[in-house]
């Protein structure tokens, strides 16, 4: 495919629509002929942003499940040199990597959603048990909007966006047929999380509602269930004295507490069990969960169909773990209660979170964005498109959310509530909140949580 030719075609199309619009979001060219969501095909990538341009030959396919049965449709995209091998490119301050994600955001009115979820999340959310080794892990993934054209024709917003994998997480790798970190994506509803057990199969790429994401099943043919069969057999069959002792060693806690606040905040019920992964650093000598959200699609207001969703929905998070978290760790709810107050004043403010969508927002109006995607896409699939409307509606959506979890979380503007947290804790021990974190000062010396003494 000779992509310098069609290079100049497209650019001159989208000069001619774009017009004297001076936009601060890239503009995107696909070139390709049929795809499928199975294999990929054959394209041309380019990537123009101010006046700067990347060009490359690319594979692309169609990516989703249920994000594939929109008209407006998501693309993987790998990146590869003149000879076909893997070629690392990199996009506004992004990660360098030869695999890349466009995603349609085709159901969501705002086109922002999953982003400003991913941003709060990145900037909020407490610092894996590992990072002192690997300061360069990324716990989520970064994307930056663009607008691209498809085959000559404008096809919209996008985000352009990493992936979650082994080097995003910094995972250590698998060496001489020797699995180090691992990576489990979870992609169904099925079942409970962390509930029922059934037996593995080290020769299977998928276990209950997971798949093995790393090692590289086709690659390296190493499969491990193992970490994560024993990590909800202890979950399951622990006793309340085990598992208190037990659940710091194994889980990432301040990780795992903010991933509940944080779903919580946002009622993103399709991430409790599903759209998520699990991983461990390295087996062999660190051994605690991590977990990393994915696909934030149903947050902040709309459900994962785009159908509206009342802020003070009470849901539970499913499966066994959270709340054996809330019955056998007396500490735990004292702790989600303090985090949140502290988080409250900060990322979780109503002034910080409407201004996350007012920023987005005021990006796409004045870009001419707004218009042409609301031109291109609104009625598509029986989603209308008002973003003046839509930024209306999540401005007050937050506002009632947060006064509801507030009450749940016990919340006060002045200092927040410890009603029904156990008394004898009070009366036992000092509780200072450093960086965020809880602490407890108890004989003259200060404890982490998880009980080990703080030099």
């Amino acid at each position: 495919m000779v992509c310098f030719a069609v290079f100049v075609i497209l650019l001159l199309f989208s000069v001619s629509v774009r017009g004297e619009v001076q936009s601060s979001i890239p503009t995107v060219l696909l070139q390709f002929e049929a795809l499928s969501t199975d294999t990929f095909s054959s394209g041309c990538f380019f990537f123009i942003e101010n006046g700067d341009t990347l060009t490359s030959n690319v594979l692309i396919r169609h990516r989703g499940a249920t994000a594939a049965t929109y008209q407006k449709q998501s693309f993987a995209l790998k990146f590869i040199d003149e000879a076909g091998h893997k070629a690392n490119v990199s996009f506004m301050d992004m990660r360098s990597d030869n695999y890349w994600i466009l995603d349609a955001m085709a159901v969501d009115k705002a086109r922002m959603r999953n982003r400003v979820a991913m941003d709060l999340w990145l900037d909020f959310s407490s610092k894996p048990y590992y990072y002192d080794r690997e300061p360069k892990l990324c716990n989520g993934y970064r994307g930056k909007f663009v607008e691209v054209y498809v085959n000559g024709s404008y096809n919209g917003l996008y985000c352009l966006m990493e992936r979650v994998d082994r080097k995003q997480l910094k995972l250590k790798k698998a060496k001489d047929h020797t699995i180090n970190g691992i990576l489990y994506k979870s992609v169904s509803h099925k079942g409970s999380f962390f509930g029922s057990l059934s037996p593995y199969d080290n020769s299977l790429g998928t276990w209950m509602r997971f798949e093995f994401q790393y090692p590289d099943i086709k690659e390296d043919s190493l499969i491990d269930w193992k970490p994560l069969y024993d990590a909800m057999e202890f979950v399951n069959t622990a006793s309340a004295l085990e598992f208190e002792q037990g659940v710091w060693k194994r889980f990432d806690m301040y990780v795992f507490m903010d991933y509940y606040l944080f779903s919580y905040l946002l009622s993103a019920r399709d991430n409790c069990g599903k759209n998520l992964f699990l991983s461990y650093y390295n087996i062999n000598q660190y051994d605690k969960l991590l977990i990393t959200p994915w696909d934030i699609d149903h947050s902040f207001g709309r459900a994962f169909d785009g159908s509206e969703e009342v802020p003070d929905f009470d849901f539970t998070w499913g499966g066994n773990l959270f709340r054996r978290f809330e019955r056998d760790i007396p500490i735990y709810r004292l702790l989600l209660i303090h985090r949140y107050a502290f988080l409250r004043e900060n990322a979780f403010s109503l002034s910080s979170l409407r201004q996350r969508f007012a920023d987005y927002f005021h990006l796409f109006e004045q870009t001419g964005a707004a218009e042409r995607e609301t031109e291109r896409w609104s009625g598509a699939d029986g989603i209308t498109l008002d973003f003046e409307e839509e930024k209306a509606y999540i401005d007050l959506w937050i506002e009632q959310r947060l006064q509801f979890t507030d009450s749940l979380f016990h919340y006060h503007p002045v200092h927040s509530s410890i009603e029904g947290v156990n008394p004898m804790l009070l009366e036992q021990s000092q509780k200072t909140f450093e960086n965020g974190m809880l602490r407890i000062r108890k004989n003259g010396n200060t404890y982490n949580v998880n009980g080990t003494e703080v030099e």
